[in-house]
């Protein structure tokens, strides 16, 4: 009987294992983790960071200028149909009166996926009012890059819209 006794398993002997099996699956979550990671974004904001980053100075005086302007942009983005949407400008100058005789231009931008960023140009409606209406890829949010332009004079605005 003392025999039989010493083959039997000790009494808690699968801890040791539950440790292994804990550890073995940890790794296994985090491999499939990294995995998906690396294949799903490049990681990449830009392809040019070293050249934006020598520009910084530049930069920083298109802001001045911009600011001196003083113009005062409202965007607004919408939805109109499925699959449609439109884009309305309203722009003041310093003085509030309408900002007249500009070319207005807005890159739609998907912050979560590349390849359906687009371009629309925004057609005089009414004095200090441009519009366009733009086929829509995708539902969802756009970051919205205004360039407003009139002569030597460029305004930039940025703005985040979720168009459904």
């Amino acid at each position: 009987m003392a025999a039989d006794a010493s083959r039997a398993p000790a009494r808690g002997s699968w801890i040791p294992w539950a440790f292994v099996l804990f550890f073995v699956v940890v790794t296994a979550v985090n491999g499939v983790m990294i995995w998906y990671a690396v294949e799903s974004w490049t990681g990449l904001s830009s392809g040019q960071a070293y050249d934006q980053g020598l520009r910084y100075n530049h930069n920083l005086e298109a802001a001045r200028r911009q600011a001196a302007l003083g113009w005062q942009p409202r965007l607004t983005a919408r939805s109109v149909a499925p699959g449609q949407a439109e884009a309305t400008l309203v722009v003041n100058d310093a003085a509030g009166q309408a900002l007249q005789g500009a070319t207005v231009e807005i890159s739609f931008e998907r912050p979560t996926r590349e390849g359906v960023d687009f371009v629309v140009a925004l057609a005089p409606e009414q004095p200090g009012r441009y519009r366009a209406e733009f086929a829509l890829p995708l539902i969802g949010v756009w970051d919205a890059h205004v360039t407003i332009r009139r002569g030597d004079d460029q305004f930039v605005l940025q703005q985040r819209f979720v168009l459904r």
